[in-house]
């Protein structure tokens, strides 16, 4: 330590704390309230932070959808394929996929208070050769968010997301089916 500089005696905050903070406020702040009841994760992080209940007709059904909040100051599109992509933990891709109900990765620009989202099992029943990913020992491993799933008060695909039930995962058999079928 220099002579002179003085350390500290308390806790320092930091930036990712900080962007973290403002994301889930701004995830929470976004969803309709008419029609999704917000609930955080308290406790033990082990791959969701938040779940949000969809509710229907004043009535709750159970449609739920588990959700990982990750903010950003700076979102980096990838224009030629017009989205972006953010290196998820592989632990928590492996939760997702062995989630029964709907799991969710919400991305947020703090900076212009926008959420995407990309619904994890979705994107793997789409992109079946990225399970082959998951076992190469990989930390990480980018995916890509559409720049048009945008939570907004018109959030219809959101809705349909809710009410899906997941089977056979996390494989390449990973099927969705519509729980209100």
């Amino acid at each position: 330590m220099k002579e002179g500089v003085k350390m500290p005696r308390t806790p320092i905050d930091c930036e990712p704390r900080k962007t973290g903070s403002k994301a889930r406020a701004i995830v929470h702040y976004k969803l309709n309230a008419e029609h999704w009841d917000y609930r955080e994760e308290t406790g033990n992080d082990y791959g969701r932070d938040c779940v949000i209940e969809l509710s229907e007709n004043d009535c709750w059904n159970n449609h739920k959808i588990e959700g990982q909040i990750k903010g950003t100051r700076s979102p980096e599109i990838l224009k030629r394929e017009k989205c972006f992509s953010f290196p998820l933990e592989v632990k928590t891709i492996n939760y997702a996929l062995n989630a029964p109900g709907a799991f969710v990765l919400f991305y947020v620009d703090v900076e212009n208070e926008l959420v995407y989202y990309l619904p994890i099992q979705d994107y793997f029943i789409a992109n079946k050769t990225l399970f082959d990913k998951l076992d190469t020992g990989q930390e990480r491993m980018s995916v890509h968010i559409p720049i048009d799933n945008i939570l907004s008060d018109d959030d219809l695909d959101l809705q349909e997301i809710a009410k899906s039930v997941y089977v056979d995962g996390p494989s390449r058999n990973l099927r969705k089916y519509d729980s209100t079928r």
